[in-house]
């Protein structure tokens, strides 16, 4: 599929995207549109996604963005088993998990596709540059939305249950050893990639992991929201109160905190507030169907709009206790002037501060003392939402955030052409 949308100035983009921006409705579609608004300030842009082939959820292209042309191509996205799998083993650089099996397919598409010369090549994750490779010689940016590497070492870290049998320590021990290996491969992918591009990450502190792992040319472009004329929040709790963790629900981080929040946090939150209802919002496969147990707990799947559910939120509480990046469901949050309860890890990166724009608990006790206080103090919330809404108008709003990206592409492709 190809769309002619519009023409551009003076620098020519290319986009190579790992996701695809529409709809925008969740944390990296998000991202990839404001990278794809802030090229767009300097020049023309093409992009072509590589997307699995179970993907369906596509709207046609935005032309408000007044791209030059868009294409996707599906490939196969499954972790790589048989021959595949042993051809990832013997590459060093290359994650065992990482799928490369349509890569062929996903290399003769782009070079259908790209026209002419570029002055920028954008990859939007490393996966794309792992299936196409740094095929134009131009000034390359490769865009981490989070690292995978963190997301592993924070997953080991979660606590588990004691295995009791010989067989289920010897499987914890095997699946905790590939884990390592992942974390080491990771970290060569990045340096790799890191001789060959800028790597751009959503955080100060993921810049620091990767220059602390190897990699030598690292940027920092947060993660940003769009600004809210009229804020959903309100400076009270409804009656009963409601309390909202949304995010794409597939997402492993996510499938974790769910279950956390509704099997340690939420008994406790309800022997305090007995009528609070949590509300999980976002695309989810059938793990997650077992929570749904109204009018405790409604799973409520994807949502045309999350317009209706940021507005009856009284809360938004981030149960996530490991990953990496930046939690995009916080800012959006902080840009309706809705509270945040969140652990230490769903709040890293943002630099919010505890007790003065959101309140941090990693144990369930502390997660729930945090909803109770922001349900019930009104001068609290009132006073944590104006000040989390001034931390994100002063760093993450779209517009900042367009106007960083712009200034990396003047940046590099200005140093080429000197």
């Amino acid at each position: 599929m190809t769309a002619r949308i519009g023409r551009g100035v003076w620098m020519r983009t290319l986009v190579i995207g790992g996701d695809y921006p529409w709809p925008e409705d969740r944390g990296p579609r998000l991202r990839l549109a404001m990278v794809l608004r802030g090229l767009r300030r300097c020049g023309s842009v093409d992009l072509f996604s590589a997307v699995s082939i179970h993907r369906r959820d596509f709207d046609p292209p935005d032309p408000r963005l007044g791209l030059d042309r868009v294409c996707w191509v599906g490939f196969d996205n499954a972790p790589p088993t048989g021959a595949a799998l042993v051809a990832n083993l013997v590459r060093p650089n290359l994650p065992l998990g990482m799928p490369r099996q349509d890569s062929a397919t996903v290399r003769r598409a782009l070079a259908r596709f790209a026209s002419g010369r570029y002055d920028l090549v954008w990859y939007f994750g490393a996966r794309p540059w792992v299936l196409v490779g740094q095929p134009l010689q131009a000034p390359t940016v490769i865009d981490l939305d989070d690292l995978e590497d963190q997301k592993i070492l924070g997953r080991l870290s979660v606590p588990r249950s004691v295995p009791t049998s010989a067989w289920e320590r010897a499987r914890r021990a095997g699946s905790t050893a590939v884990a390592r290996e992942e974390v080491r491969r990771w970290r060569r992918l990045h340096r790799a990639a890191g001789r060959h591009a800028e790597l751009v990450l959503c955080s100060e502190l993921d810049a620091q992991r990767a220059r602390s792992s190897g990699a030598a040319r690292v940027a920092v472009i947060p993660n940003g929201y769009r600004s809210v004329e009229r804020p959903l929040g309100r400076p009270t709790a409804g009656h009963p109160p409601t309390v909202l963790f949304q995010g794409l629900l597939r997402y492993p981080p996510n499938i974790e905190g769910a279950r956390w929040l509704v099997r340690e946090v939420l008994p406790d939150l309800r022997s305090r507030i007995p009528d609070v209802t949590v509300r999980l919002v976002g695309d989810h496969g059938p793990e997650l169907e077992e929570l749904h147990d109204p009018p405790r707990v409604f799973v409520v799947g994807r949502v045309p709009d999350m317009a209706d559910e940021l507005a009856r939120a009284d809360l938004v509480v981030v149960p996530v206790r490991y990953g990496s990046g930046t939690r995009v469901k916080i800012l959006e949050a902080f840009a309706h002037r809705i509270p945040v309860v969140s652990t230490s890890a769903g709040a890293e990166g943002i630099g919010g501060v505890d007790g003065i724009h959101l309140l941090l608990g990693d144990e369930p006790r502390a997660l729930v003392d945090g909803c109770v206080r922001l349900l019930t103090e009104p001068a609290l919330r009132q006073g944590m939402t104006d000040r989390a809404h001034l931390l994100f108008e002063e760093r993450f709003r779209s517009e900042r955030i367009e106007e960083m990206v712009a200034g990396l592409a003047h940046r590099l492709v200005a140093g080429r052409r000197t």
